[in-house]
């Protein structure tokens, strides 16, 4: 009997510590781009074939330091998915800018990697993002994101960021997403019960 007098103490303490972490989720749309055309703007030459992005500009701009090759996203991991079919991810590495991307969020990926979420032929796909480890920069907009893993907590706090030209907002984000939340800053969502991303 004596660990049942202290389920509720333990309760409050995982409720506490479960808002303290949050979830951050960015929707824009996904082109695909040739990176073996020439060295990214992270100093690094990649392939058709591999797995990597490139961030809009607007986003990279933030955080560019004299020399773009020490940019603190280069080589940071994200998980990306259609809106629509957000059962299929695909995670590639962010190892350049892209200077043609309209909204803040969006992401030019790779062949290969835009063949996991889409055909080609298609061209233009609404994605939506999260960092597959924490951002790891402490000003601009990815301050402070964390991947779901990191979040998964019960009643976890979920923030979703869209992409500045967007027109209309899509709930078809995340599975078992209530809300979506546009605006040029992250705003919290509540979110009960979600198991996995």
């Amino acid at each position: 009997m004596l660990t049942n007098a202290f389920t509720p103490l333990l309760l409050s303490l995982l409720s506490l510590s479960s808002t303290s972490l949050a979830a951050t989720v960015f929707k824009g749309e996904g082109t695909f781009y040739s990176p073996s055309v020439g060295l990214g703007s992270c100093g690094k030459q990649d392939q058709d074939t591999d797995f990597v992005a490139a961030l809009a500009q607007a986003s990279m701009r933030q955080y560019n330091p004299s020399n773009p090759n020490n940019n603190p996203l280069c080589g940071h991991k994200v998980r990306v998915w259609r809106q629509d079919k957000p059962g299929t991810t695909v995670t590639v590495a962010i190892r350049d800018t892209c200077p043609g991307c309209k909204g803040q969020f969006d992401l030019d990926l790779s062949p290969a990697a835009f063949n996991k979420l889409a055909n080609p032929d298609v061209g233009r796909i609404k994605i939506a993002w999260e960092f597959v480890g924490p951002a790891g920069v402490k000003t601009g907009p990815f301050k402070g994101a964390v991947p779901a893993a990191a979040a998964k907590k019960p009643a976890i706090n979920q923030k979703v960021v869209a992409a500045e030209h967007e027109e209309e907002n899509t709930a078809a984000v995340m599975p078992d997403e209530e809300e979506v939340v546009e605006g040029d800053a992250p705003e919290t969502v509540a979110e009960e019960g979600r198991d996995e991303l």
